[in-house]
């Protein structure tokens, strides 16, 4: 085994207000937990050979949203690749983090938007991404599969985003 991907995640409860203590466990556990359980599950086999690790974030790690819980575990999978791209670096071991900002899924949120709500969805667009389209899963995985492979043997520690520009000040300051 020369690489693996932690690519679970979600949210549960609604807003801050909204969420209970065991909506935020839950938002833990299944966005840090996971990577834990499964980075601790590949590591014998990841110090016999080298590898690498792609832990998969989120804008929302450092683009506050509506969403206490989710921002504070993508922001904790942010920490832990980069503690564990010191930690393991000495066992050619390298951590890093893609995060996928509006990601348009079929059939998901994104897409039911842009058919039933296509003005909404539209002017969400224009006001977030400057590329005038949300990023796609295929852009996501050509990036998890750059940092897997030896191109990227240089790239450690690092948290990439994928978001068409989503993260970035806006011309107004925001």
């Amino acid at each position: 085994m020369d690489g693996v991907v932690a690519c679970v995640g979600g949210s549960r409860g609604g807003t801050f207000a909204q969420a209970d203590i065991a909506d935020w466990s839950a938002t833990w556990d299944l966005n840090v937990g996971h990577a834990v359980r499964l980075v601790r599950a590949a590591l014998p086999h990841l110090r016999a050979a080298g590898g690498s690790v792609v832990l998969i974030g989120s804008i929302s790690g450092w683009k506050p949203g509506p969403h206490a819980q989710y921002g504070a575990a993508k922001s904790a999978q942010i920490h832990l690749a980069a503690s564990l791209a010191r930690e393991l670096g000495p066992d050619r071991i390298r951590v890093n983090v893609v995060s996928p900002g509006s990601m348009l899924i079929p059939g998901r949120r994104w897409d039911r938007m842009r058919t039933r709500e296509p003005e909404a969805y539209d002017a969400f667009v224009g006001a977030e991404l400057p590329t005038g389209a949300l990023v796609t899963p295929h852009e996501v995985a050509h990036t998890v599969v750059f940092l897997l492979s030896d191109w990227a043997s240089g790239v450690s520690g690092a948290h990439l985003p994928v978001d068409r520009a989503q993260n970035a000040p806006s011309p107004d300051g925001y």
